[in-house]
Formats: C-alpha cells, structure tokens, sequence
C-alpha cells in the first residue's frame, strides 16, 4: 500500500544549519557525524531549538559523485557569525508531504511513491527534498519511527 501523499503549506522556518558533502555509500555515517556535530554546536551556543531536526538534500543524489545535504534545527532567533553554522530561512510553500513509518532503510520505497505521483500527474519539484525526523531511534523501536518528507511543488495546471 501506497503512503498518502498530502499537499499542504508550510510556513518558513528560521533554522540553524550545518553543511555538508556526502555519497550514497558513506551517507549514514556522515549524517550521524553531522547530526552530532549541529547538536553539539547548538547546545554550546545556548540556541532554543523549536523544531525536530530537519536533513536537506541541497544537491540531487548521485551514486558515482558526491553531493550537498544539510542538516538544521528551527531555532527562535536568528544568529550572527558561528565557526561552524549558518543561520538562514528554510523557505516555506506549497509542499507535497507523506509520512514514513519504520526504518530508515525504506524511506527509498517512500521517496519512490512521491517521484510516481509527481509524475503521474504532471507536477514539478519546486526546491530541494526535506527529511523531518519526528521521533528519533533513541525515543522508539525501529518500526516506530515516524519521518516527514517534504517535497516543494509547483502543481500542474486543473
């Protein structure tokens, strides 16, 4: 069975960002060390986090080349010069949404149901894929946790 796919709006989301280049290959390890490295950026700065952490795939995926993806928090104020984050707008907008249930190892399933359903009816990728991380393996077990994608849309024309 198909995840449903929900078209919705967002509203901008002020963030604190970590950059970085991965590959397919070394994406796990290098989202952990990403992951670890914004949190303990963020705790140390004092920020207050207002948002579960949210995986921005900047650059299309390529198996044979590496490619941008960042990892941010929405945080309450914005922030000046940090040797190691960057404080920026997550843009908002119309978004095609779906949620996935369970490891991490079946979002390819679930991000494949999304690109069938932009082509079956027409519709265009408005900016780069978002992984919202509504729960965290640390907090359920494997099957539970629950991811947000988010996908920027321009739909077809009724």
């Amino acid at each position: 069975m198909s995840p449903e796919i929900i078209v919705e709006t967002v509203a901008t989301r002020l963030v604190a960002g970590l950059e970085f280049s991965t590959t397919m290959a070394a994406l796990p390890e290098d989202m952990t060390r990403a992951i670890g490295s914004l949190v303990q950026n963020v705790t140390e700065a004092q920020m207050t986090v207002i948002g579960p952490l949210i995986a921005v795939y900047m650059e299309e995926m390529h198996a044979d080349r590496p490619w941008k993806c960042e990892v941010c928090v929405p945080v309450s104020e914005a922030f000046g010069e940090h040797p190691t984050l960057r404080s920026h707008e997550l843009p908002g907008g119309v978004v095609a949404t779906v949620t996935h249930v369970g490891s991490y190892d079946g979002l390819k399933a679930t991000y494949n149901s999304v690109f069938g359903w932009f082509t079956q009816h027409g519709h265009t990728h408005a900016g780069p894929p978002r992984e919202i991380y509504l729960n965290s393996a640390d907090e359920v077990a494997e099957e539970q946790l629950l991811t947000r994608l988010e996908f920027p849309v321009v739909l077809a024309s009724s």
